[in-house]
């Protein structure tokens, strides 16, 4: 199977942070987004990955170029303008080889089993096969309502809180897909196109079969500040797994420290918490629990609970 990552959106909800940086190279405790889910790809078995981009697109390329360095392959298709969340696929189709496309958002931090999900959709003989998730508030989300056999039978817009308390259906769609390549055929290259208004709505009423993978393990959406920092919490905490860390090691239960970190023996640090590479703290360093710390800083005072990027300093 191919890979798509939809990275060309502009994280207005992540604003002051994306107004220089793009989303998706956003840092989770030092490592790009896209670094930790192409890892994910080739890990799967995805090694050919089409990237999306738009905002701030010649970042991404210049930090990632052609994947060598990340042991896969990638290429890239630009937007000129924003084309909603499907119109991106339309103009990948020169790229596509004919088999499945696994489809990912660049704002998703999840321990999904991605063998298992392409595993349902072959198994399914479907045309597209959706990873849905629970989630407490589905009010923030659009629905997705599953008949017998884990087929989809409708989509919902996001209910209003009334609605929420009406409605058994607490499934939403959790933003990676395994795709039938020749969904795109029809669609003109070049405008907008939604996979939830309009892509998925149309496979339904046209008959085709989708599926539904039912994903029961970690799953957030990074989109908003509060949700970034906590994503990455959950990380120190152990809630989400499948995050490696390289180079850095876990000095007491929750305390992650990089190697190249140099920490006096009188610092003070609270879990969770993270410090990164060649950070140094003084004898006065207070860290307190809820505290991600970025490389290349200089600490020997108290700091708050938070998320501070590189080259902090606090004497």
């Amino acid at each position: 199977m191919q890979a798509v990552i939809l990275a060309g959106g502009k994280g207005t909800r992540l604003r002051p942070f994306t107004f220089l940086q793009p989303k998706p190279l956003l840092p989770l405790l030092d490592v790009p987004f896209l670094e930790w889910l192409i890892g994910r790809c080739r890990r799967a078995g995805l090694t050919d990955i089409l990237l999306s981009v738009g905002y701030l697109g010649q970042q991404i390329e210049a930090a990632l170029g052609d994947g060598a360095a990340l042991g896969v392959k990638l290429r890239y298709i630009p937007e000129e303008t924003p084309l909603d969340t499907a119109g991106a696929l339309v103009l990948a189709q020169p790229y596509f080889t004919g088999d499945p496309l696994v489809v990912f958002n660049a704002d998703i931090l999840t321990d999904l089993d991605l063998q298992a999900l392409m595993q349902c959709h072959v198994q399914s003989k479907a045309i597209a096969t959706l990873t849905l998730a629970r989630v407490d508030d589905i009010t923030a989300y659009g629905l997705v309502e599953v008949g017998e056999g884990g087929q989809i039978q409708s989509f919902r817009e996001k209910p209003t809180p009334a609605e929420a308390l009406t409605l058994t259906t607490d499934t939403i769609n959790a933003g990676t897909y395994v795709l039938d390549p020749a969904i795109f055929k029809d669609y003109p290259s070049g405008d907008p196109l939604s996979f939830e208004r309009r892509v998925f709505p149309d496979l339904l009423r046209q008959g085709h079969r989708l599926q539904a993978y039912l994903h029961a393990g970690y799953w957030r959406d990074l989109g908003t500040p509060a949700s970034y920092y906590h994503g990455q919490l959950d990380i120190l905490l152990g809630r989400m797994t499948d995050f490696p860390l390289e180079n850095v090691q876990q000095q007491a239960p929750g305390i992650w420290v990089h190697k190249t970190a140099e920490i006096h023996p009188s610092a003070q640090l609270h879990a969770p918490c993270y410090i990164g590479a060649h950070t140094r703290l003084g004898s006065q360093a207070q860290i307190p629990a809820g505290t991600i710390l970025g490389s290349h800083s200089w600490v020997n005072g108290s700091l708050q609970p938070g998320a501070y990027g590189p080259r902090v300093l606090v004497v």
